[in-house]
């Protein structure tokens, strides 16, 4: 009985292809300071000058687009043409207010559940960026909530 209480529970978790990374910064934290961070942490070049834009982190493998999570529309386009202009694996990283997965807003979640479907579909990579401290600038975090909402 506990093994099918257990296979019940896994099938009962949606499965989800993104990678969570928690940074020590705030919530409202400028974009550069996320992309530093992750340019930090991955061994990456930042800003990237290439035909059409620049890319935010490039690592050996990767080309790292960083939006928040009101521009995931503009971070898909330009993943995918950094990934395919470097002959890399494109990423968006998207970054939220909530510092972690469980205390994610409903309506956030169902958003990063959405790009997550257009990044699968568009074989990009996806991770999300949480901060672990409280908001330093409130003014992001209403901007995320409004745009969750629509």
């Amino acid at each position: 009985m506990a093994v099918l209480g257990a296979v019940w529970a896994l099938c009962a978790t949606p499965a989800r292809a993104w990678e969570n990374y928690t940074f020590d910064l705030p919530s409202g934290a400028r974009e550069s300071l996320w992309r530093d961070e992750l340019a930090r942490q991955w061994d990456g070049e930042t800003e990237h000058s290439i035909e059409g834009g620049r890319i935010d982190v490039l690592t050996t493998n990767e080309a790292v687009e960083v939006e928040f999570i009101h521009k995931w529309h503009e971070g898909i386009g330009q993943a995918l043409h950094y990934g395919s202009a470097m002959k890399r694996q494109g990423v968006l990283a998207i970054v939220v207010s909530a510092q972690s997965e469980d205390k994610l807003l409903a309506a956030s979640r169902q958003r990063l559940e959405l790009i997550e479907g257009q990044c699968v579909g568009n074989g990009l990579r996806m991770i999300v960026l949480f901060p672990n401290r409280g908001e330093e600038f409130p003014h992001l975090a209403k901007k995320e909530q409004a745009a969750s909402l629509r």
